[in-house]
């Protein structure tokens, strides 16, 4: 639940991250994913807009350096995301060895623009207001970088499509209005997007709305961009950078995999071939990434303002494996093939081919990442800006079932209904583990991590409440003393749970939710060079501010007053347009 302030003198500071353990969050987190995927069952939202696809085209001025950005993950907590914005508005920044990295003409947007779920006060407060504020001049008509019209293009993750990309359609779709969002120019007709860059490099952003998959409009629309009889489209000598909604590697590789079928995404890649040299995404609030001599590179990239993820976990430590398989069984048959990647899931046949995680690359560092995961002990106690926000209140949550269930431990059934009501709360928090277990793991080997662990964490609440009626039997105070122990000590396991769970690697989505991490944040910046080259830079800010003060002018609206913003680049990578990727084929 959000205090929502808006305007010049509610400061970053005074936006607090969200708690997404307090009760209310979790419910309407929860109702609004249902009522989405209930009306995707009925509708495709995707399937209503504008054919044929807008590309949109920034090829021109190859005699210069191009430069862009990349963001996802941004509207969470107010020093983060303004932190981010401004490094990135700003009109550059420096290296370590003093190279000047200069601000991007365009801003691909990776999606999750506000939390917890996406709304119209959502989208202004965390996302909007932050960016706006951060512009480093007043832009009354379009904002101009290096002489040059300021160009966006956007995806919406899974929770911009909350409320079925209503809001995101609203600043990025149908709205052309003369001064838009950042005063940038915004071409896109469709959530997804194709920008065409110079030297032959293309963008290409994908929309899995709640689905999991483009849909057939978008494949389609996508599809038709290889057809380059007229020079207009992908040439086979052009490279592509995949953008995805999320990091389709870290799944496993067969994962949601229908046998003589494939998904449309993996139909795509495997028309694209060579041509994909980098796939990107966000989603996962870090940054990683992996290379292959043949099959390009692999980022993940979801630091823009949200709460960190770990890096030291199974999930994100096993190999990446890449294998095509041909559609010869699909019905009608198709001599083309589909392309996978992900995680190896141990249950892998064919050809296929590894991504090696390029060590140092994590961030936050591997040995920082697990020291974080302590955090966990105590931070479900956290309060928020208003007494009404902040963690504490699942704690009083936890205190009020503790008291109620109190009332079934007379007799054995009561006793059996404690352990499966604790068990579910465990079971719902703790299933991603059963894709964090390594890969040659049987299935009853990863529910046995899974439910074991759940069932080990219901019965130490079940026997700490147990504990407690038999102490206080009979005391005035039992009604009274049994909540507020239960808030205190039942909230100290349900730490201890995650915070074990994410120290040994087994939660990844989960692992960090209540921590709130504000630093660990940044973004990527690329430089196409006149010869062609992509460079790649992760700009890392370690530290946000946690102070600010309103600016002399109108732009920035806000300075930091306890600590500088600085950045520095943590990893750098160029892919060379000359360099010639292996097609892959299938084996028979």
């Amino acid at each position: 639940m959000t205090n929502f302030r808006f305007g010049r003198t509610v400061k970053p500071n005074e936006r607090w991250p969200v708690s997404w353990y307090h009760p209310l969050v979790l419910l309407q987190a929860a109702l609004d994913l249902l009522s989405s995927l209930n009306q995707f069952r009925n509708r495709d939202e995707r399937e209503g807009f504008a054919l044929p696809l807008s590309v949109i085209d920034r090829s021109q001025g190859g005699a210069d350096d191009f430069w862009f950005d990349f963001i996802a993950d941004t509207g969470d907590g107010g020093n983060a995301t303004y932190s981010v914005a401004t490094a990135a508005m700003s009109e550059s920044v420096t290296s370590q060895n003093h190279e000047l990295l200069l601000r991007g003409e365009l801003l691909l947007l990776g999606g999750d623009l506000a939390y917890p779920s996406a709304s119209a006060l959502e989208y202004r407060y965390r996302f909007v207001e932050m960016f706006e504020a951060a512009l480093p001049e007043e832009v009354t008509a379009q904002t101009l970088v290096r002489g040059k019209p300021f160009t966006l293009a956007a995806l919406p993750q899974n929770h911009d499509w909350m409320d079925s990309a209503s809001t995101f359609g609203r600043y990025f779709i149908r709205n052309k209005s003369p001064r838009q969002l950042l005063g940038a120019e915004i071409p896109q007709h469709q959530s997804y997007f194709c920008v065409r860059l110079p030297h032959g490099w293309w963008a290409l952003g994908l929309d899995f709305a709640m689905t999991g998959d483009i849909d057939r409009d978008q494949f389609e629309q996508f599809a038709k961009l290889l057809d380059n009889a007229a020079g207009q489209g992908i040439g086979s000598a052009d490279r592509v950078i995949l953008i995805y909604p999320e990091p389709i590697w870290t799944t496993p590789l067969n994962a949601g995999i229908y046998p003589g079928g494939a998904r449309r995404y993996q139909s795509l890649e495997g028309l694209l071939g060579a041509r994909i040299a980098l796939r990107l995404a966000g989603d996962l609030h870090h940054y990683m990434r992996w290379t292959s001599a043949s099959d390009g590179q692999l980022v993940t990239c979801g630091t823009g303002g949200a709460f960190t993820h770990p890096t030291h976990t199974r999930l994100t430590r096993q190999p990446v494996l890449l294998q095509a398989i041909a559609n010869n069984d699909s019905i009608p048959a198709s001599s083309g093939q589909r392309i996978q990647i992900g995680t190896d899931d141990g249950q892998l046949q064919g050809a296929r081919r590894a991504f090696e995680k390029v060590k140092g690359s994590e961030y936050p560092p591997v040995s920082t990442s697990r020291k974080l995961a302590l955090g966990n002990l105590t931070a479900l106690f956290a309060g928020g800006e208003t007494f009404g926000q902040g963690n504490r209140w699942f704690a009083l949550l936890l205190g009020v079932l503790y008291g109620l269930t109190a009332m079934l431990a007379s007799s054995p059934v009561g006793v059996g209904l404690m352990v499966l009501l604790f068990g579910l709360m465990s079971l719902a928090i703790g299933r991603e583990s059963l894709a964090e277990a390594p890969a040659k793991w049987s299935a009853w080997q990863r529910w046995l991590l899974t439910g074991g662990s759940s069932l080990l964490h219901a019965l130490c609440h079940t026997g700490l409440l147990l504990w407690l009626v038999c102490v206080l039997k009979g005391t005035l105070l039992n009604a009274l003393l049994i909540p507020v122990a239960g808030a205190l000590l039942g909230t100290l396991i349900f730490g201890a749970y995650l915070a074990a769970m994410s120290w040994f690697g087994f939660l990844t989505n989960n692992g960090y939710s209540a921590l709130a991490l504000q630093d660990l944040k940044g973004f990527l910046r690329f430089k196409i060079s006149t010869d062609g080259a992509l460079h790649g830079y992760f700009v890392a800010i370690d530290q946000v501010p946690r102070q600010w003060h309103t600016g002399p002018g109108l732009q920035p609206v806000w300075q930091p007053t306890d600590r500088p913003l600085t950045t520095r680049v943590h990893d750098r990578f160029t892919i060379y347009k000359s360099a010639t990727l292996k097609p892959f084929t299938h084996e028979s």
